[in-house]
């Protein structure tokens, strides 16, 4: 079963397209991958789904619901969570009070201006399981902002996931990491997403079949290949668009 649905998606700005009719089906509870050159549309396309731009013509449908066009809030609000290439946290919050804030409508607080947080047992529990999840109850009290670049992506995974999120979206996760604190991340990945949809843009191939279930190739706009990492691999264009040439067998 689909859980995000996509038909004939497009983005112009204005005389040049972008997104050239998308049509994809994310099953639920996969890890798919968008890969593709630079330039090919790949984070436009998140911030159609999510909310940031507009569409042009098509149509988006989360758990069978129209979202395109709806505003960011809304969507997030569906249970569907994502990252920006640069990370997005409240930096002069601290570690816990960012998590917390991401739990409110999650737990039902919403616009609760009566409420003492303090005294918010299990608020505040919630909050401190997330960390551990995510490796930084020992960061608790720490400024967002003086985390090291590895533990803001950390927490910004936190804030997905106490969201309420039920489809994570991911743009380049790993980018800008050491070897190391790339293969701890993709760990955190999986063990944050087990249960969940994953949708992840990635440029580091070696973590993009090691991660998805299927591939989707994006190229000027335009969807050439969906499959399984094996076939995607094999396919000669995907090749050519990675290489500019079909290698020779």
């Amino acid at each position: 079963m689909a859980i995000l649905s996509l038909v004939d998606v497009k983005k112009n700005f204005g005389i040049t397209e972008i997104i050239r009719g998308v049509s994809l089906d994310i099953v639920e509870g996969e890890k798919h991958a968008i890969i593709g050159p630079n330039g090919a549309g790949k984070s436009t396309l998140f911030h159609l789904i999510s909310g940031r731009y507009n569409v042009t013509a098509g149509n988006i449908r989360f758990k069978e619901e129209h979202i395109e066009n709806k505003p960011p809030y809304e969507i997030a609000r569906m249970g569907l969570a994502r990252s920006f290439q640069v990370t997005n946290i409240f930096s002069r919050m601290s570690v816990f009070e960012n998590i917390r804030c991401a739990l409110f409508w999650s737990m039902d607080y919403g616009y609760s201006f009566w409420h003492l947080l303090g005294r918010q047992t299990e608020l505040n529990d919630a909050a401190m399981h997330v960390l551990e999840q995510i490796g930084l109850t020992d960061k608790a009290k720490f400024p967002s902002g003086e985390l090291a670049y590895a533990q803001q992506r950390a927490l910004e995974l936190g804030i997905a996931i106490a969201s309420g999120a039920e489809l994570i979206m991911l743009d380049e996760p790993v980018a800008g990491m050491s070897h190391s604190e790339a293969q701890n991340t993709v760990e955190l990945i999986r063990k944050i997403t087990e249960g969940k949809t994953l949708i992840m843009v990635e440029h580091d191939m070696n973590i993009v079949f090691d991660v998805a279930d299927r591939i989707s190739v994006l190229v000027y706009g335009e969807i050439i290949a969906t499959d399984s990492p094996e076939n995607i691999r094999a396919n000669p264009k995907v090749q050519e668009a990675y290489l500019g040439e079909v290698p020779s067998a």
